[in-house]
Parts: structure tokens; sequence; C-alpha cells
């Protein structure tokens, strides 16, 4: 996955965190954020759109990269929320 991340920096993709998995285009709680792909260190990504809107993460958070999205390449994250306690 890192190889095809570094493959991918400097161009725009799709960063998409969803409730349904790869489904994007439905109500479900999803967020999907669009620029230019950066990285920090080789394994720290980040897409950022201003200051407001952006996205990072680690390569290990990624299970899906999908270059056959019509808009463009789609970078599926995982994030897991910690437990309230752990807040």
């Amino acid at each position: 996955m890192k190889e095809e991340l570094l493959e991918l920096e400097g161009r725009v993709v799709t960063v998409s965190v969803s409730t349904g998995g790869i489904v994007r285009n439905d109500f479900r709680t999803q967020m999907s954020i669009k620029g230019i792909l950066e990285t920090l260190d080789g394994e720290s990504f980040r897409v950022l759109v201003n200051n407001c809107t952006y996205c990072y993460f680690e390569t290990e958070d990624v299970y899906l990269i999908n270059p056959l999205v019509s808009t463009g390449v789609v970078i599926h994250l995982r994030i897991d929320t910690p437990k309230e306690e752990d807040l």
C-alpha cells in the first residue's frame, strides 16, 4: 500500500471515510475530501484543501485504493473512534 500511495504523491485524489465501507453514493455517515496528496515522511500523508478542510492519515489506515472511480483515485480509510473514557 505504501508504494501505491507514494506513486500518487502530488496527484489529485479523494480520501474517503464511510460507515458503508466503499459506498459513497447514499446518505450514510461519510466524508470525502478531494485535493493533492502529500507525504510527510513516507508513512504519513495528508490531503490539504485549506485550514478547515484537510485529512491526515498513515499508511496503516488505508484499506483500499480505487483508481477506477469516475471522479479519480479514491483512497478509502478505516478510522476507529476511541472509547469515550479515552478521549
